[in-house]
């Protein structure tokens, strides 16, 4: 058995990955808390970029003891920073309330003048909402909240990554860019030796709803993150009797309906086109995820 890589926090198309939820899951009916938009032609992100400076290891320690945040992505950004210290990147992602399936990406930096967040950016999450990591198990329709890293995998033909796609690196820094390729093959099936990673198969036996051939996923998998939650090297689900807790987390692109509009998604979070590269590109190595609703990330950060 494998054991679970430790939380930060002490407390998963025709094809139904996370970039999608095209299939109904389990759960009551949710309301969208925020406007469901169709995707812009410019990225919002505006001051995203890093600061051209990062302070070093004694200004970061002194600057997260001090009383700067004034915002909430800010405070979240603060307590995750005071509890880590070296941290400078955060990607806050949060929603008005545990059920919602919309919400806003913020990215923190740290820097001379303290923690700041960049522009609100449109997010969808899992259909069922936010739901702590080790409270929820893959096919329930919520993404999971806690402080995770950016994720690491090794694919089946020995590549470590921490970013994938069907199209082009956009430009990515934090971590390896893997092109995706005939045979990849993503394991969501619970107690499945390749739950939680990445299998050569071919796409017939590769099924869903669970399993996800990435090559399938073209635009909403043009670009995308891996989030570290239950990820490798310890996942819990990848053998007999260990419980699921989640596969196939990542950032990608939004998917939309007939009609032009961003669609919940089965427990990853999305961005609009430019959003999502304007993102990918900003990160840097030691980057953290904290997603959830305002209140309980306050709460347990």
């Amino acid at each position: 058995m494998r054991r679970l890589a430790p939380l930060l926090l002490a407390v998963a198309a025709t094809s139904t990955g996370c970039g999608s939820a095209a299939r109904a899951l389990p759960g009551p009916s949710i309301a969208v808390a925020a406007a469901a938009t169709s995707s812009p032609t410019t990225s919002t992100v505006g001051s995203i970029a890093a600061p051209a400076t990062l302070p070093d290891t004694a200004a970061t320690a002194t600057r997260t003891s001090g009383p700067q945040p004034v915002a909430p992505c800010e405070q979240i950004a603060f307590n995750i920073g005071l509890h880590r210290p070296g941290t400078t990147q955060v990607v806050v992602v949060t929603t008005a309330t545990a059920a919602a399936d919309a919400g806003v990406l913020q990215l923190a930096n740290l820097g001379p003048q303290g923690w700041q967040c960049g522009p609100e950016l449109p997010a969808r999450l899992g259909a069922n909402g936010t739901r702590p990591l080790l409270q929820r198990h893959s096919g329930d329709g919520t993404t999971p909240a806690g402080v995770f890293p950016l994720g690491t995998m090794t694919a089946w033909d020995g590549q470590m990554f921490s970013f994938f796609g069907n199209l082009a690196d956009p430009g990515v820094s934090a971590g390896a860019f893997r092109h995706v390729r005939t045979g990849d093959c993503f394991g969501a099936t619970p107690g499945n030796a390749d739950y939680g990673h990445l299998a050569q198969r071919p796409a017939a036996q590769c099924p869903g709803p669970d399993d996800e051939y990435l090559p399938s996923f073209g635009s909403v998998y043009e670009r995308a993150a891996l989030i570290g939650a239950n990820m490798e090297p310890n996942v819990s689900g990848d053998a007999p009797g260990e419980p699921p807790y989640a596969a196939a987390i990542f950032l990608h692109r939004h998917s939309y309906d007939s009609a032009g509009h961003t669609k919940a998604t089965a427990g990853c979070v999305s961005l609009s086109h430019a959003d999502l590269v304007a993102v990918l590109t900003a990160l840097r190595p030691g980057v953290l995820f904290a997603i959830g609703d305002t209140s309980w990330l306050l709460a347990n950060t």
